[in-house]
C-alpha cells in the first residue's frame, strides 16, 4: 500500500514528464534578461520599472483566478536556480494542468535584478541588496516590487532565492531545498499569516520527502524588518522563503532545478485547492534547521607543513563562481577555505590524502594548485 502511495504521489508530481515540460531554453547559472527574453513567443512580459542601471524589469502575469500569488526571483543576481525552475512550472502547468488559472492569478517578476544577473553578482549595480532594502526602498528594484505588492494585493508571496553549498541537514546531507516561513515581529509570533505559510510549507514537505528524504531543510527565521519577506509578512501576508540548494557533483543545478520545480507546483496547488488547510502549522518545526558542515571538496589525511612542523589534517575547499563574460559563463575557482581538525565536516566529494607522499606547504601561493593536480588524479580512483 505504502508502495502504491508513492507511486500515484511522484505521478501527482509528474516526474516522468519533467523532460517533456521543462524550458530547455534555459539552462546554466548565468541566467540574464538575454536568457528569458529567448521565451517571449511562450510569455507576454510586461515592464513594471527600471533597474539602477536602466535595464527593463519583467514581469508576467498568468491566470484569471481569485487566488493571487506574487512570485519574484533573482532579487540577487547570481541566484538564478529557481528562476530556471519557475518557468519550468509555468510550462507545466501550461502543457498539463491549464484549468488550474482559472482558480489563480500568478503575477511573476523573474529578474527582480537585472543588473545582478548581468554581472553576476548578489547586489544590484549600486552595491545594495534588495533584500536588506524593504523598508528605505532606497533602490529602483525595491520600489518596483513594493508597488506591484500594493496594487496586486496578493494573498501569498513566494520569495525565491539559491542557497551556498555549504548547507547540510543533520549533520552532512545536503540540504538540496530549503525553505523559510519569515518572521512577522522580532518575538517570531505565529500570527495567522506566518501560521498559513508554514501550512504550505509543511505540506510541500510532506510530498518532496517522499523524493528526496532527509534533503530539506528549513531557515532560522531570525526576524529583520529590512527583509522582504518579513516586511510582507508583518503586512499580514503570507509569505514563503524558497532556497534552491545544491547536491553531489550538480553544479549546474540542474537536478535542484528539478526538485524546485516540483516545490513550486505543489505549493500552487496546495494554495489553489486549500490542501494547506488541512495541515498542522506546527508540522513546519518538525522540518530540521540548516546546518552548514559541508563544503565543496572535503580532504582527510594531508600531510602538511605549519609554522615548519609537518602534521596531517583536513581541508575544506570552497569554489568561487566567477563569471567568464564573453564565453556567458561561469567557471568554479577553487580556494582553501579551512584547515585543522574537521571531523563533522564533509564535502560533495570527499577524498582520502592518505596515499599521497607529498607534503603541502599551506604558506605557498600555488598550493592549491598543487592540492588540485591530487584531487583530479583521485577523484578518477575513488
Amino acid at each position: 500500500m505504502l508502495t502504491l502511495f508513492i507511486i500515484i504521489i511522484i505521478v501527482n508530481l509528474e516526474l516522468d514528464k519533467y523532460q517533456d515540460y521543462k524550458e530547455k531554453i534555459l539552462f546554466g547559472r548565468y541566467i540574464t534578461n538575454e536568457s528569458i527574453s529567448k521565451l517571449k513567443k511562450s510569455y507576454n512580459f510586461s515592464i513594471i520599472g527600471e533597474s539602477s542601471n536602466n535595464l527593463p524589469i519583467f514581469s508576467l502575469k498568468r491566470g484569471s483566478g481569485s487566488v493571487k500569488i506574487l512570485i519574484w526571483s533573482q532579487m540577487h543576481g547570481n541566484e538564478s536556480t529557481s528562476t530556471k525552475a519557475l518557468f519550468d512550472c509555468l510550462s507545466f502547468f501550461d502543457k498539463y494542468e491549464r484549468d488550474i488559472f482559472s482558480k489563480v492569478t500568478l503575477f511573476v517578476v523573474p529578474i527582480l535584478n537585472p543588473d545582478g544577473a548581468l554581472n553576476y553578482t548578489r547586489e544590484n549595480i549600486n552595491n545594495v541588496d534588495l533584500n536588506r532594502d524593504a523598508q528605505s526602498l532606497s533602490q529602483l528594484e525595491s520600489y518596483s516590487l513594493r508597488h506591484e505588492y500594493n496594487q496586486f494585493n496578493p494573498d501569498f508571496c513566494f520569495n525565491l532565492h539559491d542557497q551556498r553549498t555549504i548547507y547540510s541537514v543533520k549533520g552532512t546531507k545536503p540540504s538540496v531545498l530549503s525553505f523559510l516561513s519569515p518572521s512577522a515581529d522580532i518575538e517570531k509570533s505565529e500570527t495567522n499569516s506566518r501560521k498559513d505559510s508554514m501550512r504550505v510549507i509543511a505540506s510541500i514537505n510532506k510530498k518532496l520527502s517522499l523524493i528526496i528524504p532527509g534533503n530539506i531543510s528549513r531557515y532560522k527565521d531570525d526576524f529583520n524588518i529590512n527583509c522582504v519577506g518579513d516586511t510582507f509578512q508583518s503586512l499580514n501576508t503570507p509569505t514563503i522563503l524558497f532556497e534552491s540548494g545544491h547536491i553531489g557533483q550538480d553544479y549546474e543545478r540542474e537536478k535542484t532545478r528539478e526538485y524546485m520545480c516540483y516545490a513550486l507546483i505543489q505549493s500552487i496547488k496546495s494554495i489553489v485547492f486549500k490542501e494547506f488547510v488541512k495541515v498542522n502549522f506546527k508540522d513546519y518545526y518538525l522540518i530540521p534547521e540548516n546546518t552548514q558542515h559541508l563544503c565543496d571538496i572535503f580532504l582527510k589525511n594531508v600531510n602538511v607543513i605549519i609554522d615548519n612542523k609537518r602534521s596531517k589534517i583536513c581541508i575544506n575547499i570552497m569554489f568561487s563562481e566567477v563569471l567568464d563574460i564573453e564565453k556567458k559563463e561561469i567557471k568554479l575557482e577553487p580556494y582553501i577555505d579551512k584547515y585543522g581538525d574537521y571531523s563533522n565536516m564533509s564535502g560533495h566529494l570527499t577524498l582520502d590524502f592518505n596515499t599521497v607522499k607529498k607534503c603541502f606547504d599551506l604558506s605557498s601561493s600555488l598550493v592549491i594548485n598543487e592540492l588540485m593536480v591530487y584531487v583530479n588524479e583521485l577523484r578518477i580512483i575513488q
